[in-house]
């Protein structure tokens, strides 16, 4: 068994479990203003404390992790869905069209991923809906630049050459050929993306371009908790400890994924 895939999953569908537990339950409505309890340790009626207005901190965890889970998806498919196609379209045209792909690929790296999700953001304004747009658009280059990556190498091969022969079109040898073969590929992108997109939606939020007030989000906890760190200071560590463990969780589960598609890379190790 592959250790890092068992753990990386693990922990991935813990986090995973705890988002859909909260569609149906937490231990307190986590908008819930309780002022005589505010700043609470963490006890046997509030396992996780409470925050300065008395809400509960666990229920609000496990809202934000359905909340940041939902822009990270949203984001990753939205990239995914535009990206791919392009970098296959690339890789199968070449010429002028590959060319155009790549330069505006190049563009759109040369800014940083969350500078360009808070200008974004900034412009069309702050929301949950538009952080998902902002992090989905900075995925486009991404899986294009890797799908095109990919799909040259595969159309390299002899299969792909003997399909042309057969007087197959590249669409279908492109989705029957290609996009079979760096599906592993694609598939290992996308837990690093979603990971990405976690972080990127906390900084979104910490900074309050992200999820708005009410609804709970990991990066506007920590916003909230810095002013009573010195008083509070737990208030910083489980929301903290929240990002971490779901990037962690996601990173180990893509090597894990790479390592198990492709064999090579375990025999070496």
């Amino acid at each position: 068994m592959n250790r890092n895939l068992v753990i990386g999953g693990t922990v991935s569908l813990l986090v995973l479990a705890v988002a859909l537990v909260s569609l149906v339950w937490t231990p307190y409505p986590p908008t819930r203003i309780d002022i005589l309890h505010k700043l609470a340790a963490p006890s046997a009626q509030h396992v996780l404390g409470t925050d300065p207005f008395g809400r509960d901190v666990a229920s609000m965890i496990m809202e934000g992790t359905r909340n940041t889970l939902g822009v990270a998806i949203v984001a990753v498919l939205l990239g995914a869905g535009l990206g791919v196609p392009l970098g296959a379209l690339a890789a199968a045209r070449g010429g002028w069209f590959d060319a155009l792909v790549m330069r505006t690929a190049d563009l759109a790296f040369a800014f940083p991923a969350l500078l360009t999700a808070v200008m974004i953001t900034a412009i069309a304004g702050p929301g949950a809906v538009n952080a998902m747009i902002a992090i989905g658009i900075f995925n486009i280059p991404v899986f294009a630049r890797v799908t095109r990556g990919a799909a040259l190498s595969v159309q390299a091969r002899d299969f792909v050459t003997a399909a042309r022969a057969t007087g197959r079109s590249e669409a279908a040898i492109v989705w029957l050929h290609v996009l079979p073969n760096i599906a592993p590929v694609l598939i290992v992108q996308v837990t690093i993306q979603f990971a990405l997109g976690i972080i990127a939606d906390a900084g979104l939020s910490y900074v309050g371009l992200g999820t708005q007030p009410p609804a709970p989000s990991w990066g506007r906890m920590l916003n909230d908790a810095q002013t009573f760190i010195y008083r509070a200071p737990l208030l910083a560590v489980f929301p903290g400890l929240a990002i971490m463990l779901s990037v962690l969780g996601l990173n180990l589960l893509g090597d894990g994924l790479r390592d198990l598609l492709d064999p090579r890379l375990e025999s070496r190790r």
